[in-house]
């Protein structure tokens, strides 16, 4: 049902090993390299997305998102990356409908999976790592829904972090920045990303989706015990940056 082995260009060492892993967003570009790193680290995963996965759950949809969890049954770790991206115009024509579908998708759809997981994990324990943004922090240009949205999974994550320690369940963020990915790779490409890239990112590049993998991998597996409430953020020092001076 969904698993997978075999990350490229990772080193392997079993650090899920016995694992039971659910994986949102599994069909895109940071879902994927997720099931697939944990996959090569020996967790039993089970890929979920609204399609192309071997799982097909629509993560705002709270009856199918339930119907998923109890078809797995016990579960060690989520890792909940299933969004929407980009975004929707100037604030001011932003419509009502796209604003509910980004918050519909991005915020409830965190809430349902992660309150229908925590209700499996409650007996046993687990790791939840949500998959935020960059935006989750500060906003870009004509994406208020996406930034709001991402806003609101931070808050949820602590908020999460907090409620379930005490039935040992930890919660905590991995927050990319700027992520080649399939549907995004010829555009990251081309000469103004690259350019835009060199000016606003320290490393001067995007990553990639193992990049964000090997993040959520530390916060999901059992040498990060004592963390809970917290946020990774793998953006080649986007956020760390004011303004840089060309050379």
């Amino acid at each position: 049902m969904g698993h997978l082995r075999g990350a490229r260009g990772d080193a392997v060492s079993g650090r899920l090993a016995g694992k039971v892993a659910l994986v949102t967003g599994a069909a895109g570009g940071i879902g994927g390299a997720v099931a697939e790193l944990f996959g090569a680290e020996g967790a039993r995963v089970h890929a979920a997305d609204r399609a192309g996965a071997a799982l097909v759950c629509d993560v705002a949809d709270r009856a199918a998102v339930d119907a998923l969890v109890h078809s797995i049954g016990r579960i060690d770790i989520l890792v909940h990356a299933a969004a929407l991206t980009g975004g929707t115009g100037a604030f001011l024509d932003v419509p009502a409908a796209d604003w509910h579908r980004y918050i519909g998708v991005n915020l409830d759809g965190t809430f349902h999976v992660c309150q229908s997981v925590a209700r499996a994990m409650r007996s046993h324990g687990g790791s939840i790592v949500t998959i935020g943004s960059i935006n989750s922090f500060a906003a870009e240009p004509a994406a208020a829904a996406y930034v709001a949205s991402k806003h609101g999974v931070l808050g949820l994550t602590r908020a999460m972090a907090v409620d379930l320690a005490a039935v040992g369940i930890r919660v905590n963020m991995v927050a990319p920045g700027p992520i080649t990915v399939p549907r995004n790779a010829e555009l990251f490409a081309s000469a103004p990303l690259q350019a835009m890239f060199g000016r606003m990112v320290p490393m001067r590049r995007a990553g990639v989706g193992h990049d964000v993998a090997r993040a959520a991998l530390y916060l999901a597996e059992d040498s990060g015990s004592f963390v809970t409430g917290s946020v990774v953020t793998v953006d080649g020092g986007a956020l760390a940056q004011i303004f840089r001076v060309d050379d």
